[in-house]
């Protein structure tokens, strides 16, 4: 649905310019007949477009409020029979990594092309394709294995098992959330996980891997390469057996620092103003942790499209 709603707006956009241009025509050579009906086709369009995006709004907020019920039903099933629960990775997943190998190897070959011209004058060009090739090459067939016939994430009363990061307890677990990233409509999910050694579950990612996850502050980000319903599951659950099995998560950590100031109070207006304050401290605290993940996350993307960008402009430049 996303895409016929995107096509509808390319397609009115379109035509909105061709009847401004039209209209604009029209006036200049002072046809009326022609200006008013162009006049009213342009009204028509933009009326079209408004209409096209409050119908896709409230198409999304009865979506969201479907998923929302379907989500928490799964979620309440789960719970209630304490059983392992495991996600799949989505099939246009597969299709991505096939996409990205067979562009991989372009790359590889078209490096080898270029090393192999005698005398080698773009040598720079050639070993930042063949390279470049090689590493995702080897990420998208490593990423693969992980995920053909094997979850992406297995969870269960004692713990969760991440396809990169292994089993981690719910002992080990003091945060859960999860992070919703969208790039030109797509949307990609991480389960953000607070762990109290990070630096021990970084270790079983690949050292090429390693660097993108230590410049990310806060805990853990697992990838799902879920749908948006199996991802919101993952949440629920996630948080329903760290409950169960008394992870130190942030939120229980508040809840009883709440219960024990509030109840060292007397009277009931120190308690509600008490209950104010932290809750007050407890937003900031949540606005500063997502906005530093935030950042993170861009000045990782800015360093990938940078790294992209230098090797088009050195190959550009070697080739001259």
């Amino acid at each position: 649905m996303e895409s016929v709603i995107q096509f509808l707006v390319i397609l009115a956009t379109l035509a909105g310019m061709i009847v401004l241009a039209l209209l604009a025509k029209s006036t200049d050579e002072a046809n009326t007949n022609a200006s008013v009906v162009y006049g009213v086709l342009a009204i028509s369009v933009v009326a079209a477009l408004v209409l096209l995006f409050r119908w896709d709004k409230k198409r999304i907020q009865d979506e969201e409020l479907k998923l929302r019920q379907r989500v928490d039903a799964r979620i309440k099933a789960a719970l209630n029979y304490k059983h392992p629960v495991e996600f799949y990775a989505k099939p246009t997943q597969f299709v991505f990594l096939a996409f990205l190998l067979i562009l991989s190897s372009g790359a590889i070959y078209f490096g080898a092309h270029l090393l192999t011209n005698v005398p080698v004058t773009n040598w720079f060009a050639g070993s930042s394709f063949l390279s470049g090739g090689i590493l995702f090459s080897i990420a998208s067939i490593a990423s693969g294995k992980r995920l053909i016939r094997r979850p992406v994430i297995r969870l269960d009363i004692r713990g969760l098992a991440h396809f990169r990061f292994g089993f981690i307890p719910w002992s080990d677990v003091n945060e859960i959330f999860l992070q919703t990233v969208t790039i030109k409509g797509n949307e990609a999910f991480f389960l953000k996980i607070g762990t109290m050694n990070k630096a021990f579950y970084q270790t079983r990612l690949p050292r090429w891997l390693r660097v993108f996850h230590k410049i990310e502050p806060g805990g853990l980000s697992l990838a799902l390469p879920l749908s948006k319903q199996d991802a919101h599951l993952v949440e629920g659950v996630a948080k329903g057996y760290a409950d169960y099995a008394d992870a130190p998560t942030f939120e229980k950590n508040v809840s009883r620092k709440l219960v024990e100031e509030l109840s060292a109070l007397q009277t009931p207006q120190q308690r509600m103003q008490r209950l104010q304050e932290l809750m007050v401290e407890s937003s900031e605290e949540f606005i500063k942790r997502r906005q530093a993940i935030s950042r993170a996350y861009v000045v990782s993307a800015m360093i990938l499209i940078l790294g992209v960008v230098g090797i088009c402009v050195g190959a550009w430049i070697t080739s001259k």
